[in-house]
């Protein structure tokens, strides 16, 4: 049993580390606003930059480290061909590890609840090349795979969760977007590898963004760890137009990730 003075050195850990997040919190709306005021004065780049920084100021705030192994922007950037990153969309905080530290274009539904944390966040993301879209919708999904590859053709990548919705396991569901905007442009396919500890997020709070920061304040350190792979460690089909073998290899290639994880 913890004794009284060890209880008070736990409750004083609890109160500073609220206190310190609570800050960062206060600094994540800070830049937010000046992004969206730099949004305003049509300075889009910057804009997008004060993005990028809010979206990495925001999981300091909540407790959580990054790792990224690999630097899919700067191969972005090197590359004169176009790449479709997959990667296995598990946590509803993947979508500002994507862009605050891979800094590439998403196939996202995030703008259905941050907007209830972030004013005008649709619009802050579509500067930055985000394709929002709403997973429920069959019009939407089509209009977004359309968007998606205006983005690849502009920016020279996305990327794109092959599950689509937070409580659709990749083992479940495979979608050939990715396929289709590879096939389209003759597209690299990168996958990508998110890996989480102590950030475990009841099923129930996936899209209820306050619950779910009122719950990371107090809580420990977790980390997400991000490892990108190569086109060549995907067993994709020769035949673009086989999305059933698309299908088993980006299974069997998270499968395997997640077996020697």
């Amino acid at each position: 049993m913890l004794s009284w003075m060890d209880g008070c050195k736990y409750f004083l850990l609890i109160l500073v580390r609220i206190i310190f997040r609570i800050g960062l919190l206060c600094s994540v709306f800070f830049v937010y606003s000046l992004q969206l005021i730099a949004l305003v004065s049509q300075k889009k780049i910057l804009a997008s930059r004060l993005l990028a920084f809010a979206s990495r100021l925001v999981l300091r705030a909540l407790g959580v480290q990054v790792v990224v192994c690999g630097q899919a922007g700067e191969y972005l950037s090197k590359s004169s061909q176009s790449r479709i990153y997959l990667y296995n969309h598990q946590n509803p905080l993947d979508l500002f590890l994507i862009q605050g530290y891979l800094q590439i274009p998403s196939l996202t539904t995030a703008g259905l609840h941050l907007g209830l944390v972030f004013p005008w966040f649709s619009l802050s993301a579509s500067n930055a090349g985000h394709v929002l879209m709403n997973h429920r919708d069959s019009l939407s999904r089509r209009s977004a795979v359309h968007r998606a590859s205006d983005v690849v053709r502009k920016y020279g990548g996305i990327v794109i969760a092959p599950n689509g919705s937070l409580k659709t396991s990749i083992f479940q569901r495979v979608s050939a977007s990715a396929l289709i905007l590879a096939r389209k442009h003759q597209s690299l396919i990168i996958p990508c590898f998110f890996s989480y500890s102590n950030l475990e997020i009841p099923e129930k709070y996936f899209y209820h963004p306050l619950v779910i920061l009122a719950k990371r304040l107090p809580a420990p350190l977790a980390k997400i760890e991000c490892r990108i792979g190569l086109s060549a460690d995907l067993d994709c089909p020769a035949d673009f137009r086989d999305r059933e073998g698309f299908r088993r290899a980006v299974q069997a290639y998270y499968r395997e990730q997640q077996e020697s994880d």
